[in-house]
């Protein structure tokens, strides 16, 4: 499957079920977070924008890109080298 044929909306679906599931191997509680249907209509927008700007990035950009280049630059260890933490 290529980033051209995943949906935004299906794929932010997705991240946010496997981070719930993922959970308990970070020390994290489980079921903190509401399933996707029961987050917030604002939440669930932003995160699908978030992964529609990724899909996007993805697809525009060589595999070894430098983060420095990224749109959001402090995000993705950018010139701070800092990792995001997620």
């Amino acid at each position: 499957m290529s980033t051209e044929t995943v949906s935004p909306e299906r794929l932010a679906m997705l991240l946010h079920h496997y981070s719930e599931a993922l959970a308990p191997d970070f020390g994290l509680r489980p079921g903190t977070s509401p399933e996707w249907e029961g987050l917030p209509a604002g939440e669930r927008s932003r995160m699908v924008a978030a992964t529609r700007l990724a899909l996007l990035d993805l697809r525009a950009s060589p595999a070894h890109r430098d983060p420095s280049d990224m749109p959001f630059p402090g995000l993705g260890g950018g010139s701070e080298g800092k990792e995001c933490g997620c």
